[in-house]
C-alpha cells in the first residue's frame, strides 16, 4: 500500500514537472518578445500585436517542432494518416485529397469551369489563336495500386467528362492519359511525395503535344541532364513526422537544361524582340523548373515557347494574365497550349473573360481550327 502511494506521488510530481517545464518554455518567448519589441502599445492599438506575438512564439518556442513531430508520428503510426489535405498510400506514395473528394459543390464548379473554359477558347480564337488543351490526369489514375481508397463514380469519370466536353465543344485537346499510362510501366511519371508530374511525365506529354501540332521544325533544341539530387515533395508538409517514421522523405530528381543548337541569330533575336509562335499557359506543372515542361516542348516542337504559368493559382489565373496582356494580341503568337490539371476543374476559380467578350458564344461560331491542316478537334 505504501509503495502504491509512493508511486502515485512520484507520478504526480513528474506530471507537475512536465507542466511546469512546458509553461516556462512558453513564457520565455512571450517575455522575450515584450522585452525586445519596440512600441508594443502602438501595435496593440493597431491590432498587430497578437499576430506578431504568435509569429514570434512559433519561431522561438522550443517545444513547438518536437510537439508537431510527436503528433504527426502518432497519427501516422496509429491511423496511417497525415494532416488534412494528404492521403497516405502504400510503399511511401502520397496523394492529395483533391483527387478523391467530390460532392454537389464539385458538380456545380465543374459545370461553371467547363463553361468558362469553352468561352475562353472562343475568345482566343477570335484573337486569331489556335488553341490546344493539355489536360493533366490525376496522379491516382496512374498509381491507383498504391492507394486502397475508393472514389465515387463522379470522381472516377471526371477526366472522361472533361475531355468529352472538349470534343463536344469541338476544342482540340491531347489525350495525355494513355501516353502517361504507357510510360508509367517503365518510369515514374508522377513524383512519389508530390502533387506534380515528374520530368519523365512532362517529357511524355510534350511529345504528345508535338505529335498533335505537327509544326515544321524551324529550330533545333537539345536537352541534357545537368544535375541529380534529392527532392522532398510538397505533400510532405502535411506529414511532418520524425526521421525514420513515415514515408522516405527524399526521392531522386534529375534536372534538365534545354538550349538552342545552331540557331541563326537574326536581327530580331539580337535585339531581344523575337516573339515565339507558341505560348504555354498553365499552372505549376508548367511553371516549376523541376519538371522542365517548357524545355521539353521546345525540343519536341522545334520552336521557342513563351511561358505564362503560375504556381498555386490554378489554370484560370494564368490565362487571365495572358488574355489581358499584349501577347494575346500579338500576331506572331499563333498557337496557345493550355495546360489544365483534371483536379483543378472542380475547384473554385475566378472568371477569365467578362462583359462583351462572352458574346462570342452567341455568334454561332463553331470555334474550331485545324492545326496546320492536320489533326482533328478533340484529339
Amino acid at each position: 500500500m505504501i509503495a502504491m502511494k509512493k508511486a502515485s506521488l512520484i507520478n504526480g510530481w513528474l506530471f507537475l514537472a512536465a507542466i511546469f517545464s512546458g509553461l516556462v518554455s512558453l513564457l520565455y518567448p512571450v517575455a522575450h518578445f515584450f522585452v525586445t519589441e519596440t512600441a508594443p502599445w502602438d501595435q496593440f492599438r493597431k491590432g498587430e500585436l497578437v499576430r506578431k506575438l504568435e509569429k514570434h512564439v512559433d519561431e522561438v518556442f522550443v517545444l513547438r517542432e518536437p510537439s508537431i513531430s510527436l503528433w504527426a508520428d502518432a497519427s501516422f503510426l496509429f491511423f496511417h494518416a497525415g494532416r488534412p489535405g494528404v492521403l497516405v498510400g502504400e510503399d511511401d506514395w502520397l496523394f492529395t485529397r483533391e483527387e478523391y473528394y467530390y460532392d454537389s459543390r464539385s458538380e456545380q464548379l465543374l459545370s461553371k469551369n467547363l463553361s468558362e473554359l469553352t468561352t475562353t477558347v472562343c475568345t482566343l480564337e477570335q484573337l486569331g489563336k489556335q488553341v490546344l488543351l493539355v489536360p493533366v490526369p490525376a496522379k491516382r489514375r496512374l498509381y491507383a495500386q498504391w492507394s486502397d481508397r475508393a472514389v465515387s463514380a463522379s470522381m472516377d469519370s471526371l477526366y472522361q467528362r472533361i475531355t468529352s466536353h472538349l470534343s463536344d465543344s469541338r476544342i482540340a485537346w491531347v489525350d495525355t492519359l494513355p501516353l502517361m499510362q504507357h510510360a508509367s510501366s517503365r518510369d515514374a511519371v508522377f513524383m512519389r511525395t508530390d502533387t506534380h508530374w515528374s520530368p519523365r511525365g512532362a517529357e511524355v506529354v510534350a511529345a504528345g503535344v508535338a505529335s498533335t501540332l505537327s509544326l515544321p521544325l524551324t529550330h533545333r533544341y537539345q536537352t541534357r541532364e545537368v544535375a541529380e539530387g534529392a527532392y522532398e515533395g510538397d505533400l510532405l508538409r502535411y506529414l511532418p513526422t520524425s526521421n525514420g517514421i513515415g514515408p522516405q522523405r527524399e526521392e531522386r530528381l534529375t534536372r534538365y537544361e534545354t538550349a538552342a543548337v545552331d540557331q541563326a541569330q537574326d536581327a530580331e533575336t539580337l535585339l531581344g524582340d523575337d516573339m515565339p509562335p507558341v505560348a504555354l499557359v498553365g499552372t505549376s506543372y508548367s511553371a516549376m523548373d523541376e519538371w522542365h515542361f517548357p524545355g521539353f516542348l521546345r525540343q519536341q516542337l522545334g520552336e521557342d515557347v513563351l511561358v505564362y504559368a503560375l504556381e498555386a493559382q490554378g489554370p484560370f489565373a494564368a490565362m487571365r494574365e495572358f488574355i489581358n496582356g499584349p501577347a494575346a494580341r500579338d500576331e506572331r503568337i499563333k498557337y496557345v497550349l493550355w495546360e489544365v490539371p483534371e483536379r483543378a476543374m472542380i475547384q473554385s476559380m475566378e472568371p477569365i473573360v467578362e462583359g462583351e467578350r462572352h458574346a462570342c458564344m452567341a455568334n454561332g461560331s463553331d470555334h474550331v481550327v485545324e492545326f496546320a491542316g492536320v489533326g482533328s478537334p478533340g484529339r
